[in-house]
């Protein structure tokens, strides 16, 4: 394919991203805050309160899914106890990984979808990067394995009227500077990857946003509580009765900015006629509301109390629609993060580190959950595991080891530097069984 034809292509993919743009655009608003309901004026009257109250509840539902899935970070096992190579995961990954993987979710969760792409920085090290489809498009090939050979981002820089795009394929990374309908080429080079370094993170199979089948809901449940606190402000919920008066129109708006009624006669009553408002009924309608928010976003609400003594197998329970969510997530993001390596392996053969090549096969990933761990229960389990299941996956139970493979290695140094420890033991690690208290005999 040539250049030109290539960028007549570009152009055909920035016409149908400014198309989808507004969609995106829309997701990012509500995320942040900026509902359609602080756009609409609810009052018509100029005189009477408009104060607009939203709940975000699409933001609540991305950071909770999220959350569960990547609050703690993920972890790298090798299937071949390769040392060396999750040292170099670890060493590279370590300083951006945790932060990079959450933004992507996040973005992933708002959007339906999100981008990464892997480079090599200023500095040698291999990093990615995260964007919004509403500022990135990609191209897939026909082929079996649909994978990405264009990619194309657009963008503007701050305190700068100019557009710019950024091009991946599979061989070249170029920026160019839209001047009208042309594009000025201003810089090639080669993005050292055997393909386009650009990976698709889908929410779920339908690529809709995590918040998108409760947005309408979310208006609704808004809307009702606005025109219920405008009620209340306005004092809407009563109406004030002169009795053998007559009160001009000036009078009463005198009246109402000055707080004081003065009647013009002594016979003359002042009083409310408060409306008979079902408090039941509105609590009702937006606790049904409430409830189906969770239920359409397969959430569970935190808010309620549960009992102290409630046990992991039930908060589990509890759960399970959003295990049963994030499961699919995961098995989404495990394929990116093996794409990830796959590219990592390639920057490591660049470099040729010890003339040995890595394969991101060899490499397991794990994730856990974000819950509240029992880690005496999960402890009493290891212990009791001991000797039937390798030391390095019952290490992996404990919330508090992030690195199985490194904790062992701390431990057995300790071990071989512990003047307790023979030299006949020092190779062999013993974690010690969980034994119940002996009660103290007498004499």
């Amino acid at each position: 394919m040539s250049i030109f034809d290539k960028e007549e292509i570009i152009k055909k993919l920035l016409d149908e991203l400014k198309l989808t743009k507004p969609n995106y655009d829309k997701k990012w608003r509500y995320y942040s805050g900026d509902h359609d309901i602080l756009h609409k004026r609810i009052a018509n009257d100029p005189m009477k309160n408009d104060m607009r109250v939203y709940f975000n509840y699409c933001r609540k539902m991305v950071q909770n899914s999220v959350g569960y899935l990547l609050g703690k970070p993920v972890s790298y096992n090798s299937k071949t106890d390769n040392k060396e190579f999750l040292s170099l995961i670890d060493y590279n990954f370590n300083t951006w990984e945790h932060n990079h993987n959450i933004k992507l979710k996040i973005i992933s969760s708002i959007n339906g979808h999100a981008y990464e792409v892997s480079f090599i920085n200023s500095e040698g090290d291999f990093q990615c990067a995260v964007y919004h489809p509403s500022e990135m498009i990609v191209l897939h090939d026909n082929s079996v394995e649909n994978r990405i050979t264009l990619a194309v981002r657009k963008y503007k820089v701050k305190f700068d009227d100019s557009e710019y795009i950024d091009v991946w394929d599979d061989t070249y990374f170029r920026n160019y500077k839209i001047n009208g309908g042309t594009f000025e080429l201003l810089q090639e080079k080669p993005h050292r990857f055997s393909r386009c370094p650009v990976r698709e993170l889908k929410n779920n199979d339908s690529k809709k946003s995590t918040f998108e089948d409760i947005m309408k809901i979310i208006d609704i449940y808004n809307a009702i509580l606005s025109v219920s606190a405008q009620e209340i402000m306005d004092h809407r919920n009563s109406y004030l009765v002169f009795k053998n008066c007559n009160i001009k129109m000036e009078d009463a708006k005198e009246m109402r900015e000055n707080g004081i009624i003065q009647l013009p006669n002594p016979n003359s009553e002042v009083e409310w006629l408060t409306k008979d408002i079902n408090a039941t009924f509105l609590k009702d309608v937006l606790q049904l509301l409430q409830d189906e928010i969770y239920a359409q976003s397969h959430q569970v609400n935190l808010n309620e109390n549960f009992q102290s003594n409630t046990s992991g197998v039930t908060i589990r329970l509890k759960l399970q629609e959003l295990e049963n969510q994030s499961a699919i997530s995961e098995s989404d993001f495990d394929q990116l993060l093996k794409s990830r390596l796959k590219l990592f392996c390639e920057y490591l053969a660049l470099k040729d580190i010890n003339n040995e090549k890595f394969d991101y096969k060899d490499i397991a990933i794990s994730f856990t959950r974000n819950v509240p761990v029992d880690d005496v229960a999960n402890a009493q389990m290891v212990a009791t595991l001991n000797g039937i299941v390798p030391h390095e996956d019952l290490l992996a139970r404990l919330s508090f080891i992030s690195n199985p493979s490194a904790a062992l290695e701390k431990l057995q140094k300790q071990l071989e530097n512990s003047k307790d420890t023979t030299s006949d033991k020092a190779d062999v690690l013993v974690i010690p069984a969980y034994e119940d208290p002996v009660e103290p005999t007498g004499f």
